[in-house]
């Protein structure tokens, strides 16, 4: 005697719900990740086509070519920048500075000036330049 079989049955298996949990999952880990903040000052470059049109409340430090230094465009001695800093960013919620260097400045005189900035506690800088004519 032959038993027939009714119909024939395929297995599957559903990976909906497969999808569902990884999706999940992704969404967890997207969510729940923290970012690691890099040590030192975080530099805004500008580029040579265009630049910030608001700029945000920041202290400004002016540097010449010829080595002259102004805070907020009074004039002033490079003995004296980090003191007058450290008071002025003691105030500020975001400790921000903004370095208006001359084109012709050497690198070395704006690097002096930039680590002078964050021995006075600024926790930000912005060099600043001016938009190409296109």
């Amino acid at each position: 005697m032959q038993f027939r079989r009714s119909g024939s049955s395929t297995v599957a298996i559903n990976i909906a719900p497969l999808v569902d949990v990884v999706f999940l999952l992704v969404i967890f880990f997207a969510v729940s990740t923290t970012f690691l903040e890099t040590a030192g000052l975080e530099l805004t470059l500008p580029t040579s086509s265009s630049s910030a049109d608001s700029v945000p409340q920041e202290i400004t430090v002016g540097l010449s070519s010829d080595g002259r230094l102004s805070l907020d465009g009074q004039p002033l001695a490079e003995d004296r920048l980090a003191s007058d800093l450290r008071q002025r960013l003691d105030g500020m919620e975001k400790k921000l500075v903004l370095l208006r260097a001359d084109e012709e400045t050497p690198h070395g005189v704006v690097v002096r000036i930039m680590d002078l900035a964050r021995e006075a506690g600024a926790t930000g800088l912005t060099i600043a330049a001016r938009r190409d004519a296109d």
